[in-house]
């Protein structure tokens, strides 16, 4: 059997069903068709979902293996069989979910390792770290003033000048 890109690929743009019969078509699929896992689908997930389980680190790139990547696995193979109205989901069902989640990861893979804005920015970092520094001195005895001095070497040598003073400003 050809791949799922393969043989979308071969579809003809002009085969695309109207999106009112499409929705109507989903709308009964929802509502009669409710496919249940053969035995060959059953062992196919089984047999990947425990591959990948074992072949699971923390370091790679993949998809973590999840119980809940096994459902994810039965549900995209249900709604795979759903699609077809059938009452039993085939291995070829779940052969094209795996080619889809393989699709995916090989994308994530692709992906840039920098995170982009990832929490929170070094002025709200460094004023939540002034103000628990604060908070600890006051419930300690130790007063409610503070000089700038003290402030700066909480902070650390390596903050910007304009970083500290953002932070001062929200602390105020």
């Amino acid at each position: 059997r050809a791949p799922l890109r393969e043989r979308i690929a071969e579809l003809p743009p002009a085969a695309a069903l109207p999106q009112e019969l499409l929705m109507t078509y989903l709308r009964y699929a929802r509502q009669f068709a409710h496919p249940a896992l053969g035995k060959a689908a059953r062992n196919r997930i089984r047999e990947f979902y425990l591959k990948r389980k074992a072949n699971d680190h923390k370091a790679a790139s993949q998809i973590p293996v999840t119980p809940r990547f096994l459902e994810a696995l039965i549900r995209l193979s249900e709604a795979r069989a759903r699609a077809e109205l059938r009452r039993v989901v085939l291995l070829s069902d779940v052969e094209d979910v795996i080619e889809i989640v393989q699709a995916g990861a090989d994308f994530t893979e692709q992906l840039p390792d920098d995170p982009i804005r990832k929490g929170k920015t070094k002025a709200n970092a460094l004023s939540d770290r002034l103000r628990q520094f604060m908070e600890r001195r006051v419930r300690t005895g130790g007063g409610r003033e503070f000089r700038d001095r003290e402030l700066r070497e909480v902070a650390g040598p390596g903050v910007k000048e304009e970083d500290f003073d953002k932070a001062i400003r929200r602390l105020n």
